[in-house]
């Protein structure tokens, strides 16, 4: 073989294999005793990766790019675990000691039916969302659920997954609730915990149905606005950044969009910091980002927080997949943070690809 074009071969090689390196995630189970822990259910938060440890408690998930994880372990008798794993330059061991569930005490625990069904339809209302998306849901196994209420605080756990299919995106989602609070007085809902995807099955039809959808769902999602962030990238994607430039409401913001470039400094290939003083008003409008003429001078955009633009405050290391640390700062206001579990889409998903 010609030596200069074996030179350019290996040259070649050097430079694709990077994009080609995978990782692994593994680790051993075991309680307070030292037991191995068998047949727990193992999975990466917001995705569709999941296993189950063997008889030595050992798991391994594998085929893994740099990223942020949130790695959720969840067995019967045990109270959940989770353990955020970056990886940057290798696979990473994760040994976890679960441990076991005390006796929970409760509150007033609702028990007459017809309250109940008032309070499982505030819960679905505030869990799944109130979307077209959300429409399409169907909690499959109400009956995990316990209900108690404080005054004007209604507040419910699940002893098991939360079983929820959505018939819009074609995913049946398990999600691990850790806590779902809805306060009545001031109309103000938390809720914690972790979803793991699985693709319905479903016809042709329904899954060109389901590939419009997710589109569409994704298209002007936070996901998609980090995404674009990491690619530097915002403006083509149809996104635009106002700083805000007052602390109450109406918010008023500079007529004149942010170059996102000012945002990012790059880590490495594999991740990017973003941060701003200020908070920043996002919108998605394809067109008008398409336009390049800008606003009047001296005119500014005062807007009352509708259903199309978001108020972010940020401060955090994003990986490619719009992934970052639950220990930084995404402080929302707006659209994105009414998007209930009903609007999720795992961090697989690719518009590319539909799926």
């Amino acid at each position: 073989m010609n030596k200069t074009l074996l030179l350019l071969i290996l040259l070649l090689s050097h430079f694709v294999l990077p994009a080609q390196e995978s990782f692994t995630i593994s680790g051993t189970l075991t309680n307070a005793k030292g037991e191995k822990l068998e047949s727990a259910t193992v999975f990466i938060g917001n995705s569709q990766i999941a296993t189950v440890s063997d008889k030595d408690g050992v798991f391994s998930i594998s085929g893994l790019s740099a990223g942020t994880y949130q790695l959720i372990v969840n067995l019967l008798s045990y109270a959940p675990a989770k353990q955020e794993v970056v990886i940057k330059g290798g696979s990473e061991v994760v040994n976890l000691v679960l441990q076991e569930k005390g006796i929970a005490l409760k509150g007033v625990v609702i028990g007459d039916e017809s309250k109940r069904k008032n309070f499982l339809k505030t819960f679905n209302k505030y869990f799944l969302g109130e979307s077209e998306n959300a429409k399409g849901c169907v909690l499959m196994n109400p009956d995990v659920l316990d209900f108690s209420t404080n005054k004007a605080l209604m507040q419910a756990t699940a002893e098991d997954f939360l079983i929820v299919e959505n018939n819009k995106l074609g995913y049946r989602i398990k999600y691990l609730l850790r806590n779902f609070q809805y306060n009545s007085a001031g109309d103000v809902t938390t809720y914690d915990g972790e979803a793991f995807f699985e693709p319905l099955k479903g016809t042709e039809a329904q899954k060109k149905e389901w590939k419009v959808n997710r589109e569409k769902t994704y298209k002007g999602s936070l996901m998609h606005y980090l995404r674009a962030l990491y690619t530097n990238t915002t403006r083509e994607e149809g996104f635009l950044t106002y700083a805000v430039t007052n602390q109450l409401f109406p918010m008023v913001a500079d007529p004149n969009p942010v170059s996102t470039i000012q945002l990012i400094t790059r880590v490495d290939s594999n991740f990017i910091v973003v941060k701003y003083p200020k908070r920043l008003y996002t919108v998605y409008d394809p067109k008008k980002a398409a336009d390049e003429l800008r606003l009047a001078k001296g005119d500014k955009i005062i807007e009352y927080l509708d259903k199309t633009g978001s108020v972010l405050m940020i401060k955090a290391e994003i990986d490619a997949k719009g992934r970052y640390s639950e220990n930084q700062n995404i402080l929302m206001q707006g659209f994105w943070s009414k998007l209930r579990v009903g609007d999720q889409l795992p961090f697989e998903y690719d518009p590319k690809e539909g799926g």
